[in-house]
């Protein structure tokens, strides 16, 4: 009998361990195409009506649809050793929310501190 209650809590913890969610990086959740949806503080406090569009590679290049004038810009982003987003001089903290991403500015002040998007699938 306690061979049999040992087998089966061994079984159990297998089990649990096997079924969690696995963390993913910050570097690997922003792959992908994210869709802007607005800025705010915190929460989303002024939806935009523009379209834009932010594409992350895993070779350090994004690329921003600009979806009003059809431009294209290419510039590449890095991951600084806090664990920080930058482009273009620009730091950020990085949030995941399932589909949502959030951009925190890091170092400077600003009305809307973050931006919100969505991803595309």
């Amino acid at each position: 009998m306690k061979t049999q209650s040992t087998l089966i809590l061994l079984l159990l913890f297998t089990l649990s361990i096997s079924c969690k969610d696995e963390e993913v990086s910050p570097q690997k959740a922003i792959l992908g195409k994210w869709e802007f949806i607005g800025i705010g503080n915190g929460r989303i406090e002024a939806p935009s009506g523009v379209k834009w569009y932010y594409e992350y590679f895993e070779d350090s290049l994004r690329l921003h649809y600009q979806s009003s004038t059809g431009q294209i810009v290419k510039t590449k982003y890095y991951w600084e050793n806090s664990g920080f987003l930058n482009t273009e001089g620009t730091t950020y903290k990085c949030v995941f929310y399932r589909d949502t991403m959030q951009l925190d500015y890091v170092h400077i002040n600003a009305i809307f501190m973050s931006s919100f998007f969505k991803r595309i699938k």
